[in-house]
């Protein structure tokens, strides 16, 4: 495998996603800085799924006939330029514009590198390359953001931001001069992409997906609330709990690119019907301290798996003629999980802390079900 580009665009994949997360570690020092309340800057993270969803695939129709390897360290780029302008922010408006332009420049870089490692690797070794660069996004939930919260005292959250953007614009300038080695070797891009019979089977999957995503936020948006108030621990077990699942997580991330080339069918709806079953185990018996933990494990260990697992499926269903806009299909489909997930647990939560797990379940179910039916069809079939 090309070591040394999967290297780069792992630690490409980590700089835009801390810089994706910062937010929602900073929140009330951004609020007190920029003068709002901590509802308004929420806003900042919200802003950023639905730029995904509304500029993803349109971005990268326009931008389909330059090369990738000089569009990626651009995209990146976009991010680091961005968040300074955020750093900056003399005021909410200001801010929030640069969180959208970042949110535009990480939906571009995400869906190209995706379609970069599957055009690099060997197609049988395509899952242990994904899961190599996406180790970067747990990395940035695991390191990323809690240094960024930690150094939030001594330097502001301005600084942190400002650090942010210099650590992605320079992995963006080593970008550089990595992919250009790949240039003459790499398929030159497709200014027209055609969406075939392999673009309703990659988007039908990627929704099901999404509605197994949906399930994870409805929960996960609100699992402090859980920790406490379903499963009957103190305040302090939050960190440990959260601890636990970034573990599992891991985990999950780490196994995920040997399971989806060794099943390359049955990978994504057997993940997806473990996360229903994490849920119904939530929903059963909250109150039992081991069915409790086993839960975090199996949950956390799921989402680690499947969404690389899902981006490999679709990768793998796409057509050639389609594969460039199947990474932005991916991006915008994970996006509208999050927002979709977070909105639906909003409005389950004012039923009652409790009902959230019953609720992810349903939600779950019809992901799982359909996933197990779109398993039937063969990777590559338009090929």
């Amino acid at each position: 495998m090309p070591w040394t580009v999967l290297i780069a665009l792992t630690f490409a994949s980590f700089a835009t996603v801390t810089m994706e997360m910062l937010p929602s570690g900073l929140l009330p020092q951004i609020g007190r800085g920029l003068a709002v309340d901590p509802a308004l800057a929420g806003t900042l993270v919200t802003a950023w799924a639905l730029t995904i969803v509304v500029t993803g695939v349109p971005l990268v129709r326009v931008t389909a006939g330059v090369r990738r390897t000089r569009l990626i360290p651009a995209a990146l780029g976009v991010v680091a330029i961005a968040g300074l302008v955020t750093a900056s922010a003399p005021s909410f408006g200001v801010a929030l514009a640069g969180r959208v332009l970042a949110a535009a420049g990480h939906g571009v870089f995400w869906a190209l590198i995706v379609v970069h490692v599957a055009d690099t690797v060997a197609p049988e070794r395509l899952g242990r390359a994904l899961a190599i660069v996406l180790s970067g996004p747990t990395i940035a939930g695991c390191a990323g953001l809690p240094v960024a919260t930690a150094l939030v005292d001594t330097v502001g959250w301005r600084g942190v931001f400002a650090g942010a953007s210099v650590v992605s614009a320079l992995v963006a300038g080593a970008l550089v001069p990595i992919l250009a080695d790949t240039e003459t070797s790499g398929p030159r891009p497709r200014s027209v992409i055609r969406w075939d019979r392999s673009a309703i089977l990659c988007l039908g999957t990627a929704l099901a997906a999404a509605l197994v995503l949906v399930g994870h936020f409805v929960l996960f948006t609100y699992v402090s609330l859980v920790v406490t108030d379903v499963a009957g621990f103190d305040s302090g077990a939050v960190a440990a709990v959260l601890v636990l699942f970034g573990a599992a997580g891991a985990i999950g991330v780490a196994i995920s690119g040997w399971l989806s080339d060794r099943w390359p069918s049955a990978t994504l709806p057997v993940s997806a019907f473990a996360a229903l079953t994490a849920f119904a185990m939530l929903a059963a018996a909250p109150a039992v301290p081991a069915v409790f933990v086993t839960t975090i494990v199996l949950w956390g260990t799921v989402v680690g798996v499947l969404p690389a697992a899902m981006q490999v499926r679709v990768l793998r269903l796409a057509s050639p003629e389609f594969r460039p806009a199947a990474g932005s299909v991916v991006v915008t489909v994970l996006n509208l999980g999050i927002a979709g997930g977070a909105a639906l647990g909003g409005l389950t939560v004012g039923f009652g802390v409790a009902e959230l797990a019953p609720v992810a379940a349903v939600v779950t179910s019809v992901g799982a079900l359909c996933l197990s039916l779109s398993a039937r069809v063969p990777a590559r079939v338009t090929e």
